[in-house]
């Protein structure tokens, strides 16, 4: 009993991850992941947006430069140690320009999944229970 509503717990977070999320890409916020990988977990759970993609072979430069299009840059790299010097490096680079830099997600990703996650790419692991729960909830 006690896995199940540590379970619907974790989805009802993730529900609300996604629904902020969205709702930021609404708003003209650009969403930097990892890899593809990484974006097409994020779609697996509900993200609407397109999120750019910073190792597929693109720089931190390319970076900096379709950050300039937007208002707001969403740094969601990996939770790992190079997700973290990535995320740090990224951050230095985008400091100079006039867009403001969010790492909630990234805090929030790890709070709604209690630290289960690491990587970006593990949220398809949550997929099924996430499509379940909204199916409950029509």
């Amino acid at each position: 009993m006690r896995d199940s509503k540590l379970e619907e717990d974790t989805l009802q977070a993730l529900t609300l991850f996604v629904r902020k999320l969205n709702d930021e890409g609404k708003n003209g916020a650009l969403v930097v992941v990892e890899g593809q990988h990484d974006a097409e977990a994020l779609e697996s759970i509900g993200f609407k947006g397109k999120p750019f993609q910073l190792c597929h072979h693109r720089s931190l430069i390319e970076l900096a430069s379709e950050a300039e299009k937007y208002r707001k840059v969403i740094l969601l790299l990996d939770l790992d140690r190079k997700g973290r010097a990535l995320t740090k490096r990224a951050a230095i680079v985008l400091q100079g320009k006039n867009n403001k830099i969010d790492l909630f997600f990234r805090r929030e990703i790890a709070k709604a999944t209690k630290g289960r996650i690491r990587q970006i790419e593990e949220l398809t692991r949550f997929r099924e229970g996430l499509q379940n729960l909204a199916h409950l909830n029509l």
